[in-house]
């Protein structure tokens, strides 16, 4: 069952489990619902828990190597 915080604590940090990092770290506590008077565990605030990426390094690799392309079309055999 989810943690729920009293409206006190929205806006202040609370410790919690992240499940990225794999410990109990500092949490922003968050509101549940738009009207709510509970909190929840928002994001982790730890300074060496890593962001998501936007894209993945495959997709990352391909956007790289098509750049590559328009840059030099000859180069790889895109004759214009």
């Amino acid at each position: 069952m989810s943690e729920h915080l009293s409206s006190q604590a929205i806006g202040q940090t609370c410790t919690s489990w992240c499940h990225s990092c794999r410990k109990f770290t500092t949490h922003r506590v968050d509101r549940v619902a738009v009207g709510s008077h509970a909190g929840k565990p928002g994001p982790c605030l730890d300074p060496g828990h890593a962001p998501k990426p936007e894209v993945t390094k495959q997709q990352q690799r391909r956007r790289i190597e098509q750049r590559r392309r328009e840059m030099n079309p000859l180069l790889f055999g895109h004759h214009l």
